[in-house]
């Protein structure tokens, strides 16, 4: 409990389970584990982690024999839902562009049982909020001419956007393994605004709290062709933002529902070792405090390589250094929940000028006085160091801080916090650093012989796009290993 003008209940951390992974992968802790003399199950594809890359691999696996293993206690990855007062909320991933002609068009969805198009979220879909002030629908050009910027920055910002919305038509890295623009990857998107562009750092700092939050570092970390390339979509006239109340855990929700087998949960996957005919798994059963050896045709990886480079057997022919190229930042989402009076003008704000925190989301966007409601603030701790300081933090410190940030900007949100509902991510997103998507193009390979790696950090971008991508392409490789 923390006191303010009064008690607001912090509730313990929710989101990543560290325990789950990080001693089981620790040397001493395999040392310690021994492996089952024989298989007890066999199976055709074993898939690891039950995040969306895992799930949607296993989705499009189905007419296999799939056994989706997930050391944590439910699938979803980031994909988290939360609820206060029958007030659902996204602890984690919150939206997706909906695209009727892209990876999640009508006809995923409608497979799910799903309907995007009653997802779609009102407009304006951003804000930003800069020193007490309101500017809504920000990324459009209308919303451009009201920034708090020079007039001539303001008619340059509007064809900039302008000439990136171009791009969308003939952009598309996740269907295709050719970069388009790959000079933009050699340099910084600060490089590209300031320099290129000849912007002012007035613009750079606009688009900072955007960059920290989606791409897991600001503008001078990120590669110019990542932050575009996000940046499409919210300047692009056709894409629109889709949300569920509870967020993009009703993706991982339908995906689990569509499976023919139920992902084991609290099966931590400790040891792999090929075999000519298949690969061995050592797996921890959490619920039995056993481990058990499972056989696969073929396995799929979706894990970050954080994971997966503790995994992968001394004779594969992947080179532990090249692991060493995936950067990660870590995440903190806050849900302030409580009879709350601020409204917002967009779905989505961003707050310019907070270190603490980037943006946030008030759900239900709009309810009757009096009424339970969530301000889910999330706030990106970027590489490299959020990541010390967010496992060093207790709820308490943790919730103290974000409600103080909040408070400089809304100072009555302290009085109508009534509990603090904090989740955790210690690698949360991939870090598409200049260079980084050259670096997955040409240089790592997304298999070794039975062995699939996929991950949205296969794809240098952080979004939930990317890790459905990488779940189709994984269950296309699979297939291919199965039939041959």
């Amino acid at each position: 409990m923390m006191t303010r003008q009064r008690t607001v209940k912090v509730l313990p951390w929710g989101g990543d389970e560290p325990q789950a992974c990080h001693e089981s992968l620790q040397p001493q802790a395999r040392r310690n584990v021994s492996w089952p003399d024989r298989p007890e199950v066999r199976v055709e594809v074993a898939v690891v982690g039950a995040g969306l890359s895992g799930l949607a691999a296993a989705c499009h696996l189905q007419d296999r024999e799939v056994l989706v293993l997930e050391a944590g206690e439910q699938p979803g990855g980031v994909c988290l839902a939360g609820s206060f007062r029958g007030v659902p909320y996204p602890a984690g991933s919150a939206y997706f562009y909906n695209d009727p002609a892209g990876l999640t068009g009508e006809a995923w969805f409608r497979d799910l049982g799903i309907k995007g198009e009653d997802a779609l979220v009102a407009s304006p879909a951003s804000a930003l909020y800069d020193r007490g002030r309101w500017y809504p629908d920000c990324f459009s050009p209308a919303g451009i001419k009201n920034l708090p910027l020079a007039p001539g920055v303001r008619d340059k910002l509007v064809r900039f956007v302008g000439e990136v919305a171009e791009q969308e038509a003939k952009w598309n890295p996740l269907a295709s393994p050719f970069m388009t623009h790959p000079e933009w990857d050699k340099y910084s998107l600060h490089h590209y605004l300031e320099t290129i562009w000849h912007f002012p750092p007035e613009v750079t700092a606009f688009f900072d709290p955007y960059c920290r939050s989606c791409l897991g570092a600001g503008p001078k970390e990120i590669s110019a062709w990542a932050g575009l390339y996000f940046l499409i979509s919210e300047f692009s006239a056709t894409s629109r933002i889709a949300a569920f109340p509870e967020g993009n855990a009703r993706l991982a929700q339908a995906l689990t529902a569509s499976l023919a087998q139920p992902v084991k949960v609290r099966h931590t996957v400790m040891g792999l070792k090929t075999h000519s005919d298949g690969v061995h798994l050592l797996v921890w059963d959490g619920a039995a405090q056993e481990p058990r050896r499972l056989e696969a045709g073929v396995v799929i990886l979706a894990t970050g390589k954080f994971v997966t480079q503790h995994l992968l057997p001394q004779d594969c022919d992947w080179d532990p250094i090249s692991f060493e190229a995936f950067r990660y930042s870590s995440y903190v989402v806050a849900a302030l929940c409580g009879n709350l009076s601020t409204e917002a003008p967009g779905f989505e704000t961003w707050v310019a000028g907070e270190p603490a925190f980037s943006d946030f989301i008030i759900t239900p966007r709009s309810a009757s006085p009096g009424s339970p409601r969530v301000m889910v603030v999330f706030a990106p701790q970027p590489y490299p160091g959020g990541r010390k300081p967010l496992l060093a933090k207790t709820p308490e410190q943790q919730g103290e801080d974000i409600l103080a940030a909040v408070g400089r900007h809304f100072p009555h949100i302290a009085a109508e916090v009534e509990e603090i509902h904090l989740y955790r991510f210690g690698h949360a997103q991939v870090v598409p650093y200049p260079g980084f998507l050259h670096f997955l193009k040409g240089r790592f390979s997304p298999q070794e012989g039975r062995l699939i790696l996929a991950n949205s950090d296969l794809e240098g971008l952080p979004c939930i796009e990317a890790a459905i991508a990488q779940g189709q392409k994984a269950a296309r490789r699979a297939r291919f290993v199965l039939r041959s």
